[in-house]
């Protein structure tokens, strides 16, 4: 590694510090935030890394930095891996900071950020594998496949088109060895699914919620992912990737990994409604291929490379800005809420806070820093209705934060524009009625 890539790279970590710790925290964040506090091999919405990066940071002050900085380091330790790979050439990091996912993905808390770690560390073993199938490589790709899905449950995705590229793999000895290693770290978080009822799977496969067909919500998708692959740089990107031809083994099984997952969720489009993030692992598999093709040395190519890397990365600088002045209603998420957290202390004076979603609750329990529970009377199942702090409510009466309507309290606004109740002195005791009767 060159001086000064070592400088580049020193710099865009510095930076993303920086502007990590100028807005506060989006409702899942906080959410996450309240996984970490108490931490389990399984969560209702996502299995357990995304608590322990939190959790491993403890030793910092409380601060929206302290939340985030271990996923900047995931972030930063994926484009490692990615560099490694590719000989330190400085496209792959111009590209890394072009996809939209990756540039974004150290600002947040969120489970994307360590499947963007992991994934990449899957990749750089699966080659070395690939090369030499010894014990050791073979014990190291299971445990890594094993974090990949204690990160997020895309993962699985990436091992499932590798066999589909690779299927000679089962000839392999070591390849059982892998798999059986993989599911023996799994089993502590596969137990919580049991003990629990399996209620990951359950929402994930059969509560999400569903939609008609549509062929522009397929559309929507197919053109999404493209522009996810470098903003200007999308349609190039995919270009060389399905123009490639495959020398190895292991290139094949990128190119299975890039094209078998945009297959899969498209299939998916059809009467799932589908998130942008959930693409993230492609990052290194489409940069890699890209950096082995000639068309990423011409100039055009770079021209637009640095068009479109300034773009995405300037861009970031509209988190910290004020909401009303770049008129974007997303940032919302992002600006007021402390203030607004404080206000609701001071409106429900000394009286126990309960909110009604999980969103309100953990944004009021990062900023409060006490502990507030969540209802989720009428509201998607989430955490909190395996935890059921609710029924441990040591106070008859509670200060209840709701935006449901049909409960009658004085009124307040919250930062994103949604019109709350603070309900005083409402029964604990009906309130659990409620719940109960809504199953």
């Amino acid at each position: 590694m060159t001086k000064n890539l070592k400088l580049f790279l020193t710099v865009l970590f510095l930076f993303q510090i920086i502007i990590s710790s100028g807005y506060e925290l989006a409702h899942d964040e906080a959410y996450y935030w309240l996984f970490s506090q108490h931490l389990d091999w399984g969560y209702f919405d996502h299995p357990p890394f995304v608590a322990l990066i939190i959790k491993a940071l403890y030793f910092l002050p409380k601060s929206e930095l302290s939340v985030r900085m271990g996923f900047i380091i995931c972030q930063f330790g994926a484009l490692i891996i990615l560099l490694l790979l590719t000989s330190f050439n400085f496209t792959s990091l111009l590209l890394f900071f072009s996809f939209p996912l990756a540039s974004f993905s150290g600002l947040f808390a969120l489970p994307d950020t360590p499947l963007l770690f992991f994934s990449s560390l899957y990749i750089f073993q699966l080659k070395k594998y690939l090369e030499n199938s010894s014990n050791k490589n073979s014990a190291f790709l299971g445990c890594i496949i094993a974090c990949m899905i204690y990160a997020k449950y895309h993962g699985i995705l990436l091992v499932f088109f590798t066999i589909i590229a690779l299927p000679k793999l089962f000839l392999r000895r070591t390849f059982y060895q892998t798999a059986f290693l993989s599911i023996l770290c799994l089993i502590p978080h596969l137990w919580w699914q049991y003990q629990n009822g399996f209620p990951t799977f359950q929402y994930q496969l059969f509560e999400r919620p569903s939609a008609t067909f549509s062929f522009l919500r397929s559309l929507n998708y197919l053109v999404s992912e493209v522009f996810l692959a470098g903003l200007f740089m999308g349609p190039i990107v995919w270009y060389i990737v399905f123009k490639f031809k495959s020398r190895s083994d292991f290139e094949r099984s990128l190119k299975f990994i890039s094209f078998g997952t945009i297959i899969f969720f498209l299939v998916s489009s059809i009467n799932k409604k589908m998130e942008a993030n959930w693409s993230v692992f492609l990052t290194l598999p489409l940069i890699y291929l890209v950096c082995l093709s000639q068309v990423s040395n011409t100039k055009l190519f770079r021209k637009i490379l640095w068009i479109s890397f300034i773009t995405v990365f300037s861009s970031r600088i509209l988190l910290i800005l004020p909401p009303e002045s770049v008129g974007i209603k997303r940032l919302k998420e992002f600006h007021g809420w402390k203030n607004f957290s404080f206000e609701i202390k001071k409106r429900c004076e000394e009286g126990s806070i309960l909110a009604n979603n999980y969103q309100m609750a953990s944004k009021l329990s990062f900023y409060l820093d006490q502990e507030i529970h969540a209802l989720n009377y009428r509201s998607r199942m989430n955490q909190f209705d395996i935890w059921r702090f609710d029924l441990k409510e040591p106070t008859n009466d509670v200060c209840y934060i709701t935006d449901k309507k049909e409960f009658n309290g004085e009124l307040i606004g919250s930062p994103d524009g949604k019109t709350m109740h603070i309900v005083k002195n409402e029964s604990m005791e009906r309130l659990r009625e409620l719940k109960s009767s809504q199953r």
